[in-house]
């Protein structure tokens, strides 16, 4: 098969970064891709108090989360829609968790989501339906006959996913629609060289800017291997440095080198600043997206002691691609996402930070709202999602889809559902709360213009 323009340049892309990431081994927990530009001495004298901080949490959820089994009508009417299509696989209606409403329908969750159901009932979490990747809005007999302009390589994960990290639907990302937010907030945190976008689950596009380059913070332990306060170890340290800094005159080795003493750098701003964390009576589950949320957590708990006041982080979950089994798959990897959404709200409370920091999730695209004949489900379109914080007004947005074969929503005939609210809609809606101004919403989001509204307004005003 051959490989087009724009995917081998993708791959050259891939490979660079691979090549300029080699080094951080040396580094656990901190990769040399935050690429930190010339780090200063963190503000010691910055303040530590709450006043205009705020955060975004990401988790991703790799593999195309079938979302038609995440928020399910419960009135007659929907229920019926829903369990006439989605036959031996449906939830059983007794076994849903009430969530939230809108007009005359009520909508619940399955059963292993108790904790999210906990969210909407303390009024934390919203509901956005039907969310996708769009470039302008579409009707079901434009996208069939082939008259609107609709994102490039519908349905296929790696486009998708990137896609929604950078909201960019056409044409190949140089950067992710959170660097640039983080680009547009930039001087809310100088004078601090700390990096304000951290990954915890290696590299995300979503978090480089124009200006913003990410870092990754993955282990809940940093520390440089070979570090443990054993004779030699400075000695050895210095002589890293030393060999990192070194003027070679290659400028890939050299540009390697600069990104992991970088790193370096950070690692030790970073473990002065853990050092001092008090202890939180929270509790996260030992899952893997559980560490993730309880690593970000000490990271926006010492946001005060690198002064920063805008934060900005990326998390996933995989396993969501369910083409076979999804009634054996699907329920534990939601189970542990809401265990981990609600103790991460439950640790914002704790540090009386939960009106500032808000939790949000993406996909690559939902599912078919149709089976397979292997009890699974495949690749389709618009999906729902959902955002939790203190700030979070709770409900319903969006527009719940039209639960008919053929209908008016589906761009197929298996329940492949055309978004009908858009990526950048939904972004941008986080962005105006994190602190973008209007005029900066059309550099983070260029196809936003072609939408009726910015603001979906799932946010206390």
């Amino acid at each position: 098969m051959a490989i087009s323009s724009a995917r081998r340049h993708a791959g050259l892309l891939a490979s660079r970064r691979e090549f300029l990431r080699f080094g951080c081994r040396a580094v656990t927990g901190l990769g040399a891709a935050g690429a930190l530009g010339q780090l200063g001495g963190i503000n010691a004298l910055a303040q530590t108090t709450n006043t205009g901080y705020k955060a975004l949490v990401c988790i991703f959820l790799f593999g195309g989360n079938d979302s038609n089994d995440m928020l399910i009508p419960t009135d007659d009417a929907g229920y019926a829609a829903y369990s006439g299509v989605r036959r031996n696989i449906a939830i059983a209606r007794t076994q849903l968790l009430s969530a939230t409403s809108q007009g005359g329908s009520t909508y619940g969750l399955p059963p292993s989501m108790p904790g999210l159901q906990t969210l909407f009932q303390t009024g934390k979490a919203a509901a956005v339906a039907n969310v996708g990747m769009l470039v302008r809005p579409v009707t079901r007999a434009e996208f069939r006959g082939n008259n609107r302009q609709v994102p490039s390589n519908l349905f296929s994960h790696s486009d998708q996913q990137q896609q929604w990290q950078s909201a960019t639907p056409i044409g190949i990302a140089q950067s992710g629609w959170a660097g640039r937010i983080a680009d547009q907030v930039l001087p809310l945190n100088q004078p601090s060289q700390f990096p304000a976008a951290v990954s915890v689950n290696g590299n995300s596009l979503f978090l480089v800017g124009q200006q913003t380059q990410p870092s990754q913070i993955a282990s809940p332990n940093i520390a440089v291997t070979g570090q443990q306060n054993r004779a030699g170890d400075v000695e050895r340290l210095n002589a890293l440095q030393q060999i990192l800094t070194l003027s070679s005159g290659v400028t890939l080795v050299q540009a390697a080198g600069k990104r992991i003493n970088d790193s370096l750098v950070v690692l030790r701003q970073a473990n002065d600043a853990f050092a001092n964390l008090p202890g939180l009576t929270t509790q996260f589950p030992t899952t893997s997206i559980g560490n993730q949320l309880r690593q970000i957590v000490r990271l926006i708990q010492i946001r005060g002691a690198v002064g920063l006041q805008r934060q900005i982080f990326f998390s996933s979950q995989g396993g969501y691609d369910t083409h076979e089994n999804q009634p054996g798959r699907q329920p534990q990897l939601l189970a542990e996402l809401s265990a981990a959404m609600l103790a991460f709200n439950q640790a914002m409370d704790e540090l009386g930070l939960s009106e500032q920091v808000t939790l949000f999730t993406e996909s690559e695209f939902s599912r078919t709202f149709q089976p397979n004949a292997s009890n699974g489900t495949d690749h389709a379109w618009g999906g729902h999602h959902f955002v939790t914080g203190g700030a979070v007004q709770s409900g319903l947005y969006g527009t719940y889809p039209n639960m008919i074969l053929n209908g008016s929503d589906d761009s197929g005939s298996r329940g492949n559902w055309i978004p009908t609210t858009s990526l950048d809609q939904y972004g941008a809606t986080l962005a105006k709360w994190f602190g973008v101004p209007d005029s900066g919403l059309a550099t983070v989001f260029p196809n936003l213009a072609n939408f009726p509204t910015a603001d979906l307004g799932f946010f206390k005003t």
